[in-house]
């Protein structure tokens, strides 16, 4: 799935939480390993994409850019392993962009930004 920057649709935070809620969920160990190489693809992105809006480096930071520079274990296993990493570290970004978007409104007079939004093309 290759997209150029122009056509490319913005990034949904609703899309992302969803991918990591469907990872994270019991019997993903099922998940085919095709299907469990393009969901990494999918994370790694994601997680590339979260990075590059933080101002503040975190714990989270530090896990993500780990995850991104270390590739997955041996196997099916690490692989599936690897993926579930990757969901739970741009889950907490997730939740670390939100809080960083509230306080940011906050502290602009309640100028409303588009929460759902991650970046537009």
């Amino acid at each position: 799935m290759t997209t150029t920057p122009a056509t490319q649709e913005p990034v949904r935070a609703n899309t992302m939480r969803a991918l990591c809620t469907r990872v994270l969920t019991p019997n993903t160990y099922r998940i085919p390993g095709g299907e469990v190489r393009e969901t990494t693809a999918l994370l790694h992105g994601y997680v590339r994409l979260l990075l590059s809006e933080t101002g503040d480096v975190s714990q989270a930071c530090t896990d993500a850019e780990r995850l991104l520079s270390h590739g997955p274990g041996e196997g099916r296993l690490g692989a599936w392993i690897h993926m579930r990493a990757l969901a739970r570290v741009c889950r907490v970004l997730l939740i670390e962009r939100q809080v960083r978007r509230q306080r940011n409104s906050a502290a602009a007079g309640g100028a409303p930004q588009d929460p759902d939004v991650v970046v537009k093309q």
